[in-house]
């Protein structure tokens, strides 16, 4: 399978994260306050929120743990087909030839996987990747498995957790228990 271009919405950029097994208690601490504001800050009758939380990256990052990009690329490139082109823009300019003048289009990211529903998008920062995200809507399995083997193999290299945004929880790659359930809730969301 060739993947010519990953698009996105921005708005969905970094909700799933992988970082480094040492960043567990920021993780943690960030998915807390980002169920808190959910709560108290939406709007009355549920459709919407008054403020929203962003995002807050640990502060030690694989750059951390020495994470060399080239060992990533090789552990993912068997798993799943790379691609360079990766663009998150505002939803209408999804599909379209006219670019967003606000949207991100990167022609040589560090990304893997099988379009928008499914990948592994790698931050570097020199030779070493300085972060990972990933996403998981795909309501294919297979697509799934492959997407489990590929954490794995990043947490072979660095053991590492993923911090979940979208269902706001947080666990360690290399706990089996935890990795069954998380992937049996990925499923369930995707279905």
């Amino acid at each position: 399978m060739t993947v010519g271009l990953i698009h996105i919405h921005e708005d969905d950029w970094g909700l799933r994260n992988l970082y480094p097994a040492a960043a567990w208690d920021d993780a943690q601490a960030d998915i807390a306050r980002a169920v808190d504001s959910g709560e108290r800050n939406q709007v009355p009758g549920g459709h919407g929120w008054t403020d929203m939380h962003v995002v807050q990256p640990p502060k030690i990052d694989f750059t951390h743990v020495g994470l060399e990009l080239v060992k990533v690329r090789a552990a993912l490139e068997p798993l799943m087909p790379a691609v360079s082109r990766f663009y998150a823009t505002i939803g209408s300019a999804i599909g379209r030839q006219e670019r967003d003048p606000l949207g991100t289009y990167l022609e040589n990211a560090v990304c893997f996987g099988f379009g928008a529903p499914c990948f592994v998008k790698v931050e570097a920062r020199g030779s070493l990747v300085a972060s990972i995200w990933f996403e998981a809507r795909s309501d294919e399995p297979a697509q799934l498995a492959v997407l489990r083997a590929a954490l794995l193999a990043i947490d072979a290299l660095a053991p590492s957790i993923v911090a979940d945004n979208w269902l706001d929880l947080t666990g360690r790659i290399g706990d089996a228990a935890f990795l069954d359930r998380y992937f049996a809730a990925l499923e369930g969301a995707a279905s």
